[in-house]
């Protein structure tokens, strides 16, 4: 009778754990493992052992250190230099009138409205007896006439004796300053002002004479803005730079050293 209900506990044992078992040994091992797993289990699903509470507490402390802050973050790179409001204004540096309009106390004339009365002489290299504030230093370009029509004095000249509208003074400097006015059409010369994109606003190029006298050109000396400071480009003391890590320039030095051993060699 032992020997048969042995052998029925090792059949359902066998069929409930999915694997087989060779003695009645084997078989309380296997129900006593169960039986513990059981027991520290607490019935949890899987039969995994629950985690100790301080990794709860671990977790926890991370949490309000991270979220409190204690240590100040420090950034590498340094404090922006400071901006002068001129560098981002977009007010032109000049606001000459686009119209030929002359104002002398609380009247205002027309060029053409004197100058039908007092005529000039067909030649200017002399003395102003009027506009006397004018300074003419425009290098060669000492004639009134090379810029200003000598009949309309409403309107500029051109090569051709024809007039250019008082509003459009580039075509007046285009005369001379060929490759500049072409830089100018092109964005590389002068100021634009506006957006870059179209579709959110316009954009507009000041005139040359928004930016230059045109009887005293030579644009004014201007500070520069201060350069960038990013992490990447390290401290910008030019000054001290004795290029001994610039590739450029230690490949020149290079090629001239070896230019001078050349000649060296050559005279003896």
């Amino acid at each position: 009778m032992t020997n048969a209900a042995d052998e029925e506990q090792k059949q359902m044992v066998d069929r409930d754990s999915g694997f087989g078992v060779s003695s009645p040994h084997d078989c309380a091992v296997i129900l006593s493992s169960g039986k513990k797993a059981l027991m520290s289990g607490g019935g949890e699903s899987g039969g995994q052992k629950p985690q100790p509470l301080w990794v709860a507490g671990v977790l926890l402390a991370t949490a309000a250190f991270l979220v409190l802050g204690p240590l100040a973050f420090r950034s590498p790179v340094g404090e922006p230099a400071a901006v002068a409001d001129w560098v981002t204004d977009t007010t032109p540096v000049r606001s000459p009138a686009m119209a030929p309009l002359f104002k002398t106390r609380v009247y205002t004339f027309k060029c053409s409205e004197c100058h039908k009365v007092l005529p000039s002489p067909p030649e200017t290299l002399r003395t102003l007896t009027q506009h006397t504030d004018i300074k003419l230093q425009h290098g060669i370009n000492t004639r009134c006439f090379n810029c200003h029509h000598p009949k309309n004095r409403d309107a500029f000249i051109d090569d051709l004796g024809d007039e250019i509208p008082w509003d459009q003074p580039q075509l007046v400097c285009a005369k001379c300053h060929g490759p500049v006015y072409r830089d100018w059409q092109h964005g590389s010369h002068g100021r634009s002002n506006g957006y870059w994109d179209a579709e959110q606003g316009e954009q507009t190029r000041r005139k040359c004479i928004e930016c230059h006298d045109p009887h005293h050109p030579p644009f004014q000396r201007m500070q520069p803005a201060p350069g960038p400071s990013t992490l990447r480009m390290g401290p910008q003391d030019v000054a001290s730079d004795d290029h001994s890590h610039n590739p450029l320039m230690i490949s020149q030095q290079s090629n001239d050293d070896r230019a001078g051993n050349g000649e060296s060699e050559g005279g003896h």
